[in-house]
């Protein structure tokens, strides 16, 4: 009996060894894309345990310049090394659609036991829209579900970030397994609230405060992504309520009014169709506030707003600290997008009638591929000659006539040579001589030939003129 107490204590220990090692695991990817977003995540050095952070940007040499002394990275990517132009989204979609570093440097950390990923991005210029909507594809691929924050362009931004933002909302519909937060970055930056403790959270401050709340339930990402394939929804976008007192406020029905009040996002709420609630809040209000009662509580503010096909209140997140102060995010999908989708391309259609005529991209939004035929090699009219090599004189039509029949009649009076193959063993010995290749002319006769006809007359004549008598 003594040594099964004892081996039953060495198992209890082992046991609780596990589970304090479990906060280091790594658990999440935390991808930030783009300088707005990267210098709102670096505010706050202090990150949850077992949170890869991920920073992606145009120059990795920035990014490292930004960085918090102290600050530990999970994996830093920049375009600098691929030389193109990063402005618009068609530029950057075909090199990061062929770069594999993230998934990479993640499945050195055992993606196995790595539960989802988190990416936070600006989609207005080029490297944030086509980095996007690859990277959750990539993501699907490896089979980790993610959730997308995406930060929209000001209104007083130019038409080319309206333009690039488009293009990322258009890959984002067409990309399996997408489920992406938008939030508009003028309401951001216009937010004012308070945090749990009763300070102020002012502007992009907000993003931070809702990154940490994100993380802080290790379920989030799982089951939204699960509730947006359900209803093949991707498009959401959120109500907040942040350091909301109980007491002052006196029902979640009053804090919900009050988050209607500054959206994150223009968005027709009687058209949505799905909600998904996270809360954060003390532990003493547990008994006060049953996940039951929460439920009721929204879907009856909701009533009298639109109709909803489906409600999933989370499991909240409770706190050890003895305030009454409560966080809560709605995710709202199943809204109209045509409208917001038809304004932007109404609003960039200059700038993609010209990328389609200059053969950058096709009206659906798709990147045209360009293959590269082999260029035929030109021959150079002008060679320069070596120094020491004299130039050749130039010749006219006449000179360059004479030169051939020149050449044509040296040809003709050389005669040609008959050439004899040779016999083998094998080849019977009576070959008949081969035939001149070439006929010799026949030679032009200059002076008239002599026959025995006329010789013979020559003779009689000189014997006649010997015989007749000289006077």
């Amino acid at each position: 009996m003594k040594d099964d107490k004892g081996t039953f204590d060495v198992l209890a220990s082992v046991e609780k060894h596990i589970e304090a090692l479990k906060p280091l695991l790594p658990k999440q990817a935390l991808v930030c894309i783009g300088e707005y977003p990267i210098k709102i995540l670096l505010k706050e050095t202090d990150r949850k345990e077992g949170t890869l952070p991920i920073l992606i940007e145009k120059s990795s040499d920035e990014i490292y310049k930004w960085l918090p002394k102290g600050y530990a990275t999970h994996f830093v990517l920049g375009f600098e090394d691929a030389h193109i132009d990063t402005h618009f989204w068609y530029n950057v979609l075909p090199t990061i659609s062929k770069d594999n570093s993230v998934i990479e440097s993640l499945k050195k950390k055992n993606v196995e036991k790595l539960h989802n990923a988190i990416i936070f991005s600006s989609v207005w210029d080029g490297i944030g829209s086509a980095t996007l909507p690859t990277l959750i594809g990539k993501f699907k691929a490896s089979n980790i579900d993610s959730l997308s924050i995406a930060v929209l362009p000001s209104k007083i931004q130019p038409a080319d970030a309206h333009f690039n933002v488009c293009a990322a909302l258009e890959m984002c519909l067409a990309t399996d397994g997408a489920t992406v937060l938008l939030m508009g970055r003028d309401q951001i930056e216009n937010y004012e609230g308070v945090d749990r403790i009763g300070e102020v959270i002012k502007g992009n401050m907000l993003a931070n405060y809702l990154l940490n709340l994100f993380l802080d339930k290790d379920s989030l990402v799982e089951e939204i992504s699960e509730l947006s394939r359900t209803f093949n929804t991707k498009l959401f976008t959120p109500l907040v309520v942040t350091g909301a007192s109980y007491k002052i406020y006196g029902s979640l029905e009053n804090m919900l009014n009050t988050a209607l009040l500054k959206p994150l996002l223009m968005f027709d709420l009687s058209s949505s169709s799905l909600l998904y609630v996270l809360l954060r809040m003390p532990l003493d209000l547990k008994d006060k506030l049953p996940r039951g009662r929460i439920e009721l509580a929204i879907a009856n503010w909701f009533k009298e707003k639109t109709s909803l096909q489906s409600i999933y209140i989370a499991e909240p997140i409770y706190t050890e600290d003895t305030t009454d102060r409560i966080d809560a995010v709605l995710f709202v999908g199943g809204f109209d997008t045509n409208k917001m989708l038809v304004d932007l391309e109404q609003k960039v259609k200059p700038l993609k009638d010209h990328a389609v005529e200059r053969g950058f991209m096709s009206e659906d939004w798709h990147v045209i591929a360009k293959t590269e035929e082999p260029k035929e090699t030109e021959i150079p009219k002008n060679l320069e000659l070596p120094k020491d090599m004299e130039e050749p004189k130039k010749m006219d039509e006449a000179q360059i006539v004479e030169g051939i029949q020149s050449v044509d009649s040296v040809l003709s009076s050389v005669e040609p040579k008959v050439t004899e193959t040779l016999t083998t063993t094998d080849e019977p010995k009576n070959v008949a001589e081969p035939k001149p290749a070439v006929k010799p002319k026949r030679v032009r006769r200059t002076k008239k030939v002599e026959t025995e006809k006329n010789l013979d007359e020559i003779k009689v004549n000189e014997e006649k003129e010997q015989k007749t008598p000289t006077t």
